[in-house]
């Protein structure tokens, strides 16, 4: 009888389209006000769909939509559902991944409603008939503008963390900025010693704060100011509640620009030495295999490790390129945390203690190991396994389960996530470089979850920032 109900709501017609009077879900529903928020309110919830826009005020043009708690959506990190052209996901209990997310009670149905994208329009399916759903239109003008007032203001702070617009620093502020860091990385907060008192290759993080962990950028200044604005991530460094995780490789170009170009490889170090200079103890970089002036680092024949150390020489001087390659040598290699454990590459093949992580520096093979590891595959027998990653874990003293996150070897050109790589669980790759979409991982509640963002132009953006009258960021031009 049930499946026959739920047959006719399938069958029916739509009841008409969105008003911003709240109104019973009870066929179908279209939205007709193209990018309008959407409230919905059911078992005692109140979620909301927001248009994915550029801060420019452009639509994507996948015109995706996000799901998201609406009381604690761009106050705190947490937790959405991308909704992209062509999608369409069951929103209720019986989904993992919304119960993973949106913690419903039992007052929601396994099965309550259907969200479809439609090239941007949203059709909303009642699926159970026992499950009452009310829908509206958001029209509250601040409502509708509190995401993007939300990153322009986390876009103006940064700019005034950079302490001014976000380009190559001058040479001298340059190498007192690194100087800086260098110091501060001499005494890392939550880094063991070695045995000759230097700071380990391990940090040993606390698991309060929420980890926003961030794979490869390669000099992708837009994708890093896109994380550190979206989802209350900045504001959470501000308060102290969230560790920004970088693996490693924030340096070099990627893919099918000009491989020799180094000053956005200079430029984002100089952001990510500011926010190691704001937040000493919330701010982490692990080393990768691009983060040295070695000739072999480099990407399709092109040493750019080499090329690094020539231009930061020729635009900073000797002194600058001294001070980096020491930056690079002070570098920890592995992260812990009770939630997960991070490194760039992978786990050793061979079996390392404890204390041969933090005395890591002593052995320059396991430190290439991490850095440079990839996980076997048909063309790559030489790399680790699911017995390494097993190994890992437990010379680590964590949990069996615990997740492994890495980056170094992106699924493809295209795609930013790869869960349960090399069909070993729990191990997960992130690539955070990619020009048109760009993944995190973050903690919510026990569970570390996925997230992707679509790319956007933002470092022309931020530099054109002003502080309006009221405090508020707004772009000028």
């Amino acid at each position: 009888m049930l499946n026959r109900v739920r047959e006719l709501f399938l069958r029916a017609e739509p009841q008409g389209s969105l008003t911003a009077e709240p109104q019973p879900l009870v066929g179908k529903l279209r939205a007709t006000a193209e990018g309008t928020p959407i409230q919905l309110d059911f078992g005692g919830r109140s979620l909301r769909l927001y248009p994915e826009r550029r801060l420019n005020g452009d639509w994507p043009a996948a015109k995706g939509w996000i799901l998201v708690d609406g009381e604690r959506y761009a106050n705190e990190i947490c937790g959405f559902l991308r909704i992209g052209r062509g999608d369409r996901i069951e929103l209720g209990r019986g989904d993992e991944a919304c119960q993973r997310l949106f913690a419903f009670s039992a007052e929601v149905r396994r099965r309550q409603l259907e969200i479809a994208n439609d090239a941007g329009s949203i059709t909303l399916t009642r699926l159970d008939a026992s499950g009452e759903t009310y829908v509206h239109h958001v029209e509250d003008a601040e409502e509708i503008a509190r995401p993007a007032a939300r990153r322009l203001a986390s876009l103006e702070t940064i700019r005034r963390i950079f302490g001014g617009p976000i380009e190559l620093l001058p040479p001298d502020q340059a190498l007192a900025t690194l100087r800086q860091v260098n110091e501060i990385l001499r005494d890392e907060a939550y880094r063991p010693r070695d045995v000759q008192g230097r700071p380990g290759g391990l940090v040993d993080l606390p698991g309060d704060p929420v980890p926003v962990i961030v794979g490869d950028l390669h000099a992708n200044v837009d994708n890093l100011l896109k994380v550190l604005s979206e989802n209350a991530c900045l504001e959470s460094l501000c308060s102290g509640e969230a560790n920004l995780i970088m693996l490693g490789d924030a340096i070099h170009p990627h893919g099918d620009g000009d491989l020799t170009e180094m000053e956005t490889s200079l430029l984002i170090l100089d952001l990510i030495f500011k926010l190691k200079i704001r937040f000493p103890r919330n701010v982490f970089y692990v080393r990768g295999n691009h983060d040295s002036f070695d000739e072999a680092v480099g990407k399709g024949g092109v040493p750019q490790g080499v090329i690094l150390e020539r231009r930061a020489r020729e635009l900073r001087g000797r002194p600058y390129a001294e001070e980096l390659a020491e930056f690079f040598e002070l570098l920890p290699y592995v992260v812990r945390t009770k939630h997960f454990i991070a490194c760039h590459a992978g786990p050793p093949r061979r079996e390392a203690a404890l204390a041969d992580l933090v005395n890591i520096r002593n052995d320059r093979g396991l430190a290439w190991e991490i850095a440079w590891n990839r996980f076997r595959r048909p063309n790559h027998l030489s790399g680790y396994t699911k017995r390494d990653v097993g190994t890992f874990r437990t010379k680590l003293g964590v949990a069996g389960h615990t997740p492994l996150i890495v980056g170094h070897t992106p699924l493809s050109s295209e795609e930013t996530l790869w869960l349960d790589a090399g069909n070993i669980p729990n191990h997960h790759i992130v690539f955070s470089a990619n020009p048109h979409n760009l993944s995190v991982f973050v903690r919510l509640g026990e569970d570390l979850v996925p997230l992707e963002y679509p790319a956007e132009p933002l470092l022309d953006l931020t530099n054109r920032l002003v502080v309006a009258e009221q405090g508020h960021a707004a772009p000028v031009g």
